[in-house]
């Protein structure tokens, strides 16, 4: 804000009486304003007005202009940025199929029984640029296999994997239709699991499964329900680790071929103790390496 004028405010100009009776009467108001009156009269006028214009002018402070908090261009351009991400997002087509690793993956949903520490879902929308957060719903099977239609030759695939951003056993009756699909065209099937399928639709989904998936991965992830549920968080508690293993065990008595998957940084002796339970059920264990780039 502009600062008041430094100018001098109300200077008194003297008035001095006619003076009468010679100097007795100047004397006395020499006496008189001797301290200093409130209008200081005794001053001559020329010595005033000199002492006024003595005054040095006070420079005025030049008016700023408004500054913008530090880069307000900036804020706007990343609020402009924001809002295109956003709407580039929202005319994003779902994912319903990509590839990795030479495979097939199919994305069927986004529910979990499991909030998992370590799930990628956590930290991304997108899993190697395939982006599987689904905002317009889940698909059908009608809409996995047109998109599936833009891959060109599918028989170039050696397998097709059950796995996006959700577990894929909340989509049973539509998975299991898609494999039929799939074996029409050579390609084997797999499902990336945690083993939860059973509680999850409130009945034994083994038979469905038999003769459709050709290997059930169960991922496993500790070696007892202790500390597999404060990192994997089952929403089933302390029944998600018992459900799936005893899910694993119908696989096996079903003839359902199954393998428990851990990865390699659970920790060496929590490795060995995951290879004991596995041979307990006699089902094989898988240890693979953590993905830390996607």
């Amino acid at each position: 804000m502009e600062q008041e004028k430094n100018f001098p405010q109300d200077v008194a100009q003297p008035n001095p009486q006619p003076a009468q009776n010679g100097g007795r009467k100047r004397k006395k108001r020499r006496k008189h304003g001797k301290g200093g009156g409130q209008n200081n009269q005794n001053q001559p006028v020329n010595a005033q007005a000199q002492k006024v214009a003595q005054t040095p002018a006070q420079p005025q402070p030049q008016k700023q202009p408004k500054q913008q908090n530090g880069g307000g261009k900036d804020k706007t351009n990343q609020k402009t940025e924001r809002r295109d991400e956003k709407q580039k997002n929202e005319n994003r087509k779902d994912t319903y199929a990509y590839i990795l690793d030479g495979n097939l993956y199919i994305n069927l949903t986004n529910k979990c029984s499991n909030a998992c520490d370590f799930c990628v879902r956590n930290e991304r929308e997108s899993y190697y640029g395939n982006y599987l957060w689904l905002r317009h719903g889940e698909p059908t099977v009608e809409k996995v296999i047109a998109q599936l239609k833009g891959f060109g030759d599918l028989t170039r695939f050696k397998e097709a994997v059950f796995c996006g951003f959700g577990e894929p056993t909340y989509k049973v009756a539509e998975m299991v239709e898609l494999c039929d699909y799939f074996h029409s065209k050579g390609i084997s099937t797999r499902l990336n699991t945690n083993g939860q399928g059973n509680l999850i639709n409130k009945r034994d989904i083994v038979p469905d499964l038999k003769g459709k998936i050709d290997l059930v991965n169960v991922s496993l992830n500790a070696s007892c329900v202790e500390k597999y549920q404060p990192i994997c968080r089952s929403q089933f508690r302390e029944e998600g680790f018992s459900g799936m293993i005893e899910f694993a065990k119908q696989c096996k008595r079903l003839g359902v071929r199954c393998r428990f998957s851990i990865v390699d940084c659970i920790g060496k002796d929590e490795v060995e103790a995951c290879k004991r339970l596995a041979a307990s059920v006699n089902v094989p264990l898988y240890v693979r390496d953590y993905i830390t780039d996607s």
